[in-house]
């Protein structure tokens, strides 16, 4: 009987469920190849029709349970044949059955989806062909290995050490938190070139300072960070750890060993050296590392002093160990996040597609992820829906674009340009594509990723032209690469390292939407996922016009070829914020006298209007002494002498009406040449 409203409204969306990847009218779509290297052995996907899924839903709960408690059979004559013969031990749901999400998987078909899986001596293409020939049946999904998910980073870690560092100078960040090293974390606050690089651009980051002065995080985010396991007990992440509500502690999920304990213990070997489960730790700590604490790290949404940052939940779907094939493990952490409460999914991984070409590979993809869509699509339907406070209703699915930018040109990559998610690109610390960064006109937006061919100093290449973020710091670790000695703990530099990619640069978008989200949930303002999505997208400052000439370490010839590839161009934290507000932001560049004509904001160029006053809520931040501006008729004078922001209050006569309306003044360093912010 607990059935009976979902086989109900899954009988009644039988005529009316569109699927873009079914053809009715020839019967069963195949995807994917049986003979590939990537597909996984003794297992498929298959996604039913509404009434065959409704059919086998009724039948499965007449029948009896199996002592290992896995659902063996269908219930439906034609389908349990077939399994006999194959000797299958399970015919089961992908996403569990729950009461709370059948109305949003009606929508998206993932409660259509069920797993098979069976000797792997059986013929998978003729088991493939089978299963497509039965009535009810619409897709047959030969799956891709898990071995084939890789994290889209470029290289492993590099730990920080304090002998290997160049000098650097503090930066203005360090009056806004005390964390010792984000004076090293230049894609947050980049000033340009200082006493060890010349190669640095002024405002070549997510200008994150600024945006603090309205939020720093709300522990009501929740981020998925859908990766290798993050270092939950790392001393600055571990106050923005998700906790299970209803078991303290549980973090996360290890869906790769299938498994409760995050795994971040075990190593690998590349290239003949030791690699470490860093990658998402780091991911993590760009995101939400625990602010002014007094050591290491920010992240964007890290919150302050220990509280009121957004929460990290760890969904381990790659590791060291041999794996558990039982399952999907992407599909399953997806599942995990939407229904513990996360609304961002950062996903910094992508498929290793081995030898073949862009193109074989964008065939290969297109024709092997129906089921990891339609987890995609019900995450961007129905994450945050279950809670009517949540700032999203629906969810954000972002993805690293990948590093063979350099090799495959602009081909498109999978998942990243799936459309309905976020294709996140890298730029070095000058507004320059990453030379390894893939692009094209699907990508949606840049971040920094950071670039090491671009930190030269005295002839050496150092490791801080990356992003510094969290690395693992558990001393149950052998460690090889001698982060933890007793002058690395010393020096405070244990735990934190340098690494670059895609994977450096989706966590900068992610980490920016949490903190829009945070401020969302404190002014009361609520979204949908698409109008969020469009908030964020359209929060970036152009970069397409240092698009030209060559690069060292890039191997396309000319950087024009990344124009109009490199999505909107780069997210920038104060404009989300800004907009979520709903404040005007008006730019100015650092140490220049301007003069902005505000009539267009009034009503338009040729309005009959006169400023009354213009009052700076906070004129210190700009490096001024008074909060008045000097007027002149519509137009205001603006001398700022340092980077900042500052509300501004204008009161104008029209008429004899008195019109008053907020702005935001931004001052920023090489404003004037920065293409595209003013």
């Amino acid at each position: 009987m607990k059935r009976v409203l979902f086989l109900c409204c899954l009988l009644s969306l039988a005529a009316c469920v569109k699927d873009s990847l079914e053809e009715p009218a020839s019967g069963a779509r195949i995807l994917g190849s049986p003979a590939s290297e990537i597909a996984l052995q003794g297992a498929l996907s298959v996604q039913l029709s509404p009434e065959m899924a409704a059919a086998v839903a009724a039948a499965q709960e007449r029948l009896p349970a199996t002592r290992s408690g896995a659902v063996t059979r269908s219930g439906v004559e034609e389908i349990d044949r077939l399994l006999e013969e194959i000797g299958a031990d399970r015919f089961q749901r992908v996403v569990e059955y729950d009461p709370d999400w059948e109305a949003v998987y009606n929508r998206t078909g993932m409660n259509r989806w069920y797993r098979v899986s069976f000797d792997k001596e059986e013929d998978l293409a003729q088991v493939g062909r089978r299963f497509a020939g039965l009535e009810g049946v619409a897709l047959v999904e030969y799956e891709v290995h898990p071995r084939h998910i890789r994290p889209m980073s470029k290289g492993p870690a590099v730990p920080a050490r304090q002998g290997l560092l160049p000098p650097q100078t503090e930066t203005r960040a360090s009056s806004r938190m005390n964390d010792h090293k984000l004076a090293w974390q230049w894609h947050f606050e980049n000033e340009g070139p200082n006493a060890s690089f010349s190669t640095p651009k002024a405002g070549a980051d997510i200008n994150l300072l600024d945006a603090w002065e309205l939020c720093t995080g709300n522990e009501q985010i929740i981020v998925a960070v859908i990766d290798e396991p993050v270092q939950t007990t790392h001393p600055d992440l571990k106050a923005n750890i998700w906790s299970n509500p209803s078991n303290p502690e549980e973090h996360g999920y290890n869906f790769w060993d299938n498994k409760a304990e995050l795994d971040w213990l075990t190593s690998g070997v590349e290239d003949g050296w030791p690699v470490y489960a860093d990658h998402g730790t780091h991911v993590a700590g760009t995101i939400a590392a625990v602010n002014n604490n007094s050591r290491g790290v920010c992240g964007i949404a890290g919150g302050r002093s220990g509280r009121g940052g957004v929460k990290i939940m760890s969904c381990q779907v790659m590791g060291y160990s041999d794996g558990d094939e039982s399952h999907n493990p992407i599909v399953k952490a997806f599942e995990y996040a939407w229904k513990n409460g996360a609304v961002i999914a950062q996903n910094s991984w992508g498929y290793d597609f081995g030898s073949d070409t862009p193109e074989e590979a964008a065939r290969k993809w297109q024709g092997a992820y129906g089921v990891i869509r339609t987890a995609i699509d019900t995450f961007i339907t129905g994450a945050g829906s279950q809670d009517p406070n949540s700032p999203l209703q629906g969810g954000l699915v972002l993805f690293a674009t990948g590093n063979d930018g350099d090799l495959i040109g602009d081909a498109p990559t999978y998942p990243a340009s799936y459309s309905p998610v976020i294709a996140v690109g890298a730029m070095d610390w000058s507004f320059l594509p990453s030379y390894y960064t893939d692009y094209g006109t699907w990508v949606d937006i840049t971040a920094p990723g950071g670039d090491d061919a671009t930190a030269k100093y005295q002839g050496t290449y150092y490791a801080d032209g990356e992003i510094l973020s969290t690395i693992l710091c558990d001393d149950a670790i052998d460690y090889k690469d001698y982060r933890n000695t007793d002058e690395e703990k010393a020096s405070g530099w244990y735990g934190y390292g340098f690494m670059q990619g895609t994977s450096m640069a989706c966590p900068h978008v992610a980490g920016v939407a949490a903190l829009g989200l945070s401020y969302a949930a404190e002014l009361g303002r609520k979204y949908t996922a698409e109008e969020f999505k469009s908030l964020l997208l359209s929060s970036v400052y152009g970069i397409d016009s240092y698009f030209s000439g060559t690069k060292e370490g890039i191997t396309v010839p000319n950087l024009t070829s990344y124009r109009g590839k490199m999505g909107g161009g780069c997210i920038d934290a104060l404009k989300l914020l800004l907009a979520v507000r709903g404040t005007q932001a008006v730019y100015v560049p650092t140490g220049e006298t301007v003069q902005i004509d505000f009539a267009s904001f009034f009503g338009g160029e040729g309005c009959m209007i006169t400023l009354e006053s213009a009052l700076l809520e906070s004129p210190d931040r700009l490096g001024l002494d008074s909060e008045s501006l000097p007027l002149d008729g519509s137009r205001i004078t603006f001398t700022c002498p340092k980077p900042g922001v500052s509300m501004l209050r204008i009161t104008a006569e029209a008429g004899d009406t008195s019109l008053t309306r907020e702005f935001a003044v931004v001052s920023r360093a090489g404003l004037a040449e920065n293409g595209g912010w003013l």
